[in-house]
């Protein structure tokens, strides 16, 4: 959920940042000013596909662990409340 959220966030930020740019030019600002927002953006926009790269690494790691807990020697019981939570997010956010 926390890496949710954090996409979110970025996704947030770099939505404001680019109305940020655009305000900027239309009100005739300098062109320092103008630069300094488009770098801000420009680092904004930086993280989203981070978060995304993230996140899509700690659905193959939970997918992992889903696998491990199906082997019947595994210490991980398949039906533990915390697994089936976390299995039921990720086939959410799936669908």
């Amino acid at each position: 959920m926390r890496l949710i959220k954090e996409l979110g966030v970025y996704q947030k930020e770099e939505e404001a940042e680019v109305r940020r740019v655009e305000k900027l030019k239309a009100e005739g600002a300098e062109g320092a000013d103008i630069r300094q927002a488009e770098n801000v953006l420009k680092e904004a926009q930086k993280m989203v596909p981070d978060a995304q790269q993230r996140m899509s690494g700690a659905v193959e790691d939970l997918r992992g662990v889903f696998d491990l807990a199906k082997d019947p020697s595994s210490p991980l019981p398949a039906d533990d409340e915390m697994l089936l939570k976390a299995k039921e997010a990720l086939e959410k956010a799936e669908a």
